[in-house]
């Protein structure tokens, strides 16, 4: 079995937690669930996906980053299909946060 490398810049951390997150331009909200985080951005599942580089906040009920900052504005990096057998969701998506999170 071949393994990709990498590429990301921080170390990912597992986390879910439910999330929801408004298309920046539409003002239509989606919930989703957050699986895992790092400083410079997170990854979620949902039955909704906008295209990558579309720009979003992102409410975060759990916040693994702060106690008191719940809301995150991000775009989205990359969006794939996922399958029944992989997720109970349709959409598996990327996000790279617009300003990196203070910690």
């Amino acid at each position: 079995m071949v393994t990709l490398p990498d590429l990301r810049n921080n170390e990912r951390i597992k986390h879910k937690t439910e999330i929801q997150f408004e298309n920046y331009f539409s003002g239509r909200y989606y919930k989703a669930k957050m699986y895992n985080y790092s400083i410079g951005g997170l990854y979620f599942e949902a039955d909704y996906a906008p295209l990558p580089g579309t720009e979003i906040y992102i409410g975060i009920i759990n916040s693994p980053y702060s106690a008191e900052a719940d809301l995150y504005h991000g775009h989205i990096r990359w969006r794939k299909q996922l399958t029944p057998l992989m997720s109970g969701h349709h959409f598996g998506v990327g996000v790279k946060f617009c300003a990196p999170i203070n910690s």
